[in-house]
């Protein structure tokens, strides 16, 4: 059967032991066209041949290529970000058994459109499994994904406050989301320099964050939110990584009034409607399915 996607490797040099290689993604058109995923790749070569062996790889190589024997190995896809597009991590395990335990060999932050990502997985009889599902920590990879339901951007922190709160509740009470700080809506990096030299330390930069995310909320978000300081191009950008909550969060206003907010496509909703924050309660709670069977919704 003759497939119209395959994964290309560009390789750059090898041993008897590892590839390292460009890797691409390969569609067989009239004019084939090739989007680079991964720069500089590495990959073991038993689990290199292995993409090789299931007929998903082909190989530019000077000279030509020659595979070693088959060798038994099993491959996972660890998802990371669901939509349009699949952000996933390709890991590799000498056995099924315990693949996530015994993992080797990762090639990270691949991101495939969802129906040519499920046409690898079975092609390649993978393995998948949703850790931190809609954890993105690279903001070129944010950028490329662009503003969704668990993606957001916003210029900075100081003038950006209340739109900071809003988000981080709206994923709290909605799903796993990313908030990035040091990027405009239109996906340009601007960075937030300024703003860790007017704190004079990264560190206490980051700790002003914390303390007014932890200040602006209620009840205290478990697990809190992971925050972290990154550098593209000479830029900051800040990582703010919200794990949807067993509770319901609220923000609190100037005046120290509580308020709900959902997420709702790429925005931050505030909700109003008792009934609909009784429900969103109640899901906390429960769980959406228990709900259902009770009646509850």
């Amino acid at each position: 059967m003759r497939h119209l996607y395959s994964f290309l490797a560009v390789v750059l040099s090898l041993d008897d032991v590892e590839v390292h290689f460009d890797f691409y993604h390969l569609t067989a058109r009239a004019t084939p066209e090739r989007e680079l995923l991964k720069h500089r790749a590495k990959l073991p070569r038993h689990y290199f041949d292995m993409l090789l062996y299931a007929g998903v790889l082909q190989v530019e190589s000077d000279p030509p290529y020659q595979p070693s024997l088959k060798r038994p190995a099993s491959i996972g896809m660890n998802i990371r970000s669901l939509g349009s597009r699949v952000l996933f991590d390709m890991c590799f395990s000498p056995r099924t058994y315990k693949l996530w335990q015994n993992t080797d060999a990762v090639l990270e932050d691949i991101s495939l459109p969802s129906d040519i990502f499920e046409e690898y997985v079975y092609r390649l009889g993978a393995i998948s499994r949703f850790r931190y599902l809609g954890r993105v920590e690279d903001p070129q990879v944010a950028i490329q994904l662009g503003e969704n339901d668990m993606i957001e951007f916003k210029r900075d922190f100081l003038l950006s406050k209340s739109g900071i709160i809003k988000s981080v509740v709206a994923f709290a009470n909605s799903n796993n989301g990313n908030l990035f700080l040091g990027i405009t809506d239109e996906g340009s990096i601007v960075g937030v320099n300024h703003e860790v030299e007017q704190y004079g330390d990264p560190d206490k930069y980051v700790l002003a964050i914390t303390q007014y995310i932890q200040d602006k909320t209620t009840p205290f978000l478990t697990p809190f939110p992971k925050i972290s300081l990154k550098k593209v191009m000479d830029k900051y950008v800040v990582i703010i990584f919200v794990e949807v909550s067993s509770e319901l969060i609220c923000g609190l206003d100037k005046n120290g009034e509580k308020y709900v907010v959902i997420r709702t496509n790429n925005r931050s909703v505030v909700v109003k409607d008792p009934h609909q924050i009784g429900e969103i309660y109640v899901k906390r709670k429960l769980g959406s399915e228990i709900s259902r069977r009770l009646g509850l919704l």
